[in-house]
């Protein structure tokens, strides 16, 4: 059964493209690209000729009719490959509306992991792994309502480099205490990486050139549950035991339970 192929692209060193992709773009013939031109530069980089292929172009104002193309490829025994402009297609790029479309539809879905930003990004940024979000693009309008919603745990921003600096002097006031990591240009000849806590920031250390990611953790700062609260200390003052005030220090702290329950029992 012929199937759609995400296929992941380098997001700057052309040398970390995987063995698969390669091998999928030396073979594929039906290539769907954000941007066909600059796909197919890509394509000759790597000494692959286009004469045998079809590049189509796809992105967010493809209206249905692409979809009814790729069905109709599908359906004609034609496996259909969609290539990011860079790094995974789901990621802040157009495949998403096809993909559930096609899944709807009860098509296969494949695909051929490559380099993805936002994980390159938050492993060097030394910051908490877990949980971490992505957000994609910081907003424009609305960055209150935004900000409001960022709870614990680490936050991975994309920004433009036009942007940067506002985004980074909205975000900094917002949380003085939160840990930040800017990262510019990832795996390409300059990249760079900026480490600082919020109530740090200083515009002229961040050369606003490049593509530009922002690394941002909280701190566990929610407010108990009362009733919630009430309950864990009665159970705690009917059984006692760690486990059960591990429970009331992770309700008080907003940190994880089974974290300050294995600190109890290491310091024992």
């Amino acid at each position: 059964m012929a199937k759609l192929v995400l296929v992941g692209l380098p997001i700057g060193n052309k040398e970390d493209l995987t063995a698969r992709a390669l091998h999928a773009l030396e073979v594929g013939k039906y290539f769907l690209a954000e941007d066909t031109r600059s796909f197919g530069l890509f394509l000759k980089l790597l000494g692959i000729s286009t004469d045998n292929k079809t590049l189509i172009s796809f992105h967010d104002f493809s209206s249905n009719k692409k979809f009814t193309q790729v069905e109709r490829l599908l359906n004609g025994g034609e496996d259909v490959y969609l290539v990011s402009e860079a790094g995974s297609p789901i990621i802040s790029d157009p495949a998403f509306p096809l993909v559930r479309h096609l899944i709807e539809k009860e098509y296969e879905i494949d695909t051929l992991p490559g380099v993805s930003s936002p994980i390159v990004a938050l492993e060097l940024s030394g910051l908490p792994p877990h949980p971490f979000s992505f957000h994609g693009f910081f907003p424009r309008e609305k960055r209150d309502k935004f900000m409001s919603s960022l709870g614990p745990g680490t936050h991975i921003i994309f920004e433009s480099p036009h942007r940067i600096l506002d985004a980074l002097a909205v975000l900094t006031k917002a949380f003085p205490e939160g840990e930040f990591c800017v990262c510019r240009e990832l795996t390409k000849k300059f990249q760079s990486t900026y480490r600082f806590r919020g109530e740090n920031f200083a515009s002229d250390d961040i050369r606003a050139q490049g593509e530009f990611i922002i690394v941002l953790h909280l701190r566990g700062t929610k407010s108990p549950d009362g009733p919630k609260l009430k309950k864990l200390a009665q159970d705690f003052l009917d059984k006692g035991g760690k486990k059960a005030l591990a429970k009331v220090l992770a309700e008080i702290l907003g940190e994880d339970v089974k974290k300050i329950y294995a600190g109890m029992t290491r310091d024992a």
